[in-house]
């Protein structure tokens, strides 16, 4: 299954890469923001990844503070921490020595996701500073994967289906083997990538595989072979021009699709009684620095009013009348209504 990646000069390359894209920034600006990241790439799961990262890195520092002589489980402080990270979430500031190591890192794993999939969640799974895989960790990474992403999914499953929270490192590699072996479709179309990537710095097959054009060719048709599910397209480009009450109406109708939904999603569509509680720390960033353009409190001004409305016309009308600049279409919006939908389910 594996591609068999020139990893030195992938690595090479995300160096180089890396070094342009910092510099486009620190060029005229001494750190670089939560919002900033969300935009510094052109590819988006770049982006994402270096906020995973960040918040990964974010994690280890918290845990750092807990003292033996303290019960940090208690209500009080458990509530006192998770706002305390939010405040920090809106506080992000870092310099380019800080930053670069999470942008290589977030390249590197955004090249494999791509061209290699197989690869990247081998990687995940046999993540050396972890001695197991946690159910609860890979539906964190989830939330920030938004290339080949049914992989991921399907693994999440397999691993809910063992009724474990945890499992060794072997089995889960088991477990991605069945996925791979199992999922039908074929795995995101990579030319529109490359494109991308090679606007910074050019990327060729060579550099990917060590191999010549006709090479490339031949192992792009046997990753075809693989037939594995490929996610809904996400278009980035702004309206078609339809209204914006219809805009948010198509929106609502794709998560109502009569598709038959997997065992995930099921669980994903499952019926909230409160937007505000079932938003995570990573969404909240998310939404205030892009969709509200970092006002936090229109952010909490809407979410209220959201959550005193009995309908989804209602609520869906508001939208398109207070933010018709929202592109439907966008990871953001995409995320906001399905935590709508399921409150008005």
């Amino acid at each position: 299954m594996e591609n068999n990646l020139n990893t030195s000069e992938i690595k090479a390359y995300c160096n180089t890469f890396c070094e342009k894209l910092t510099f486009s920034h620190f060029s005229h600006q001494p750190v670089i923001t939560g919002k900033e990241i969300l935009e510094l790439s052109e590819i988006r799961q770049i982006n994402l990844f270096v906020i995973r990262h960040l918040l990964a890195e974010w994690r280890k520092e918290a845990s750092k503070i807990k003292s033996p002589y303290f019960n940090y489980e208690a209500p009080e402080v458990k509530d006192a921490l998770k706002e305390f990270m939010n405040i920090l979430s809106r506080q992000i500031a870092i310099r380019e020595d800080d930053f670069f190591p999470l942008l290589q890192n977030a390249t590197y794993d955004t090249i494999l996701l791509i061209f290699s999939p197989y690869d990247y969640y081998m990687h995940l799974i046999h993540d050396p500073d972890k001695e197991e895989l946690s159910l609860q960790e890979l539906k964190r990474t989830a939330k920030y994967v938004k290339i080949n992403s049914n992989l991921l999914q399907a693994l999440i499953e397999k691993v809910e289906a063992t009724g474990n929270q945890r499992i060794s490192k072997e089995d889960a590699g088991h477990l991605l083997n069945e996925v791979f072996q199992n999922i039908q479709a074929s795995p995101e179309d990579v030319d529109g990538y490359m494109t991308k990537f090679s606007t910074i710095e050019p990327l060729s097959e060579t550099i990917l595989y060590g191999t010549t054009a006709d090479t490339y060719d031949d192992k792009q048709q046997v990753q075809q072979e693989e037939h594995f599910d490929e996610p809904t397209p996400i278009d980035h480009e702004e309206g078609n021009g339809e209204s914006n009450n219809d805009a948010f109406q198509t929106l609502n109708d794709h998560h109502s699709s009569s598709q038959k939904p997997s065992i995930a999603e099921i669980h994903q569509r499952q019926k909230i009684t409160s937007i505000r509680k079932h938003i995570s720390i990573n969404q909240r960033f998310m939404f205030i620095n892009t969709l509200f353009e970092g006002d936090e409190e229109s952010f909490n001004r809407t979410i209220d009013y959201l959550e005193s409305c009995e309908n989804k016309r209602s609520a869906t009308s508001f939208l398109a009348s207070e933010y018709p600049h929202w592109n439907e279409e966008s990871e953001e919006v995409e995320e906001f209504m399905e935590l709508l939908l399921k409150r008005l389910s």
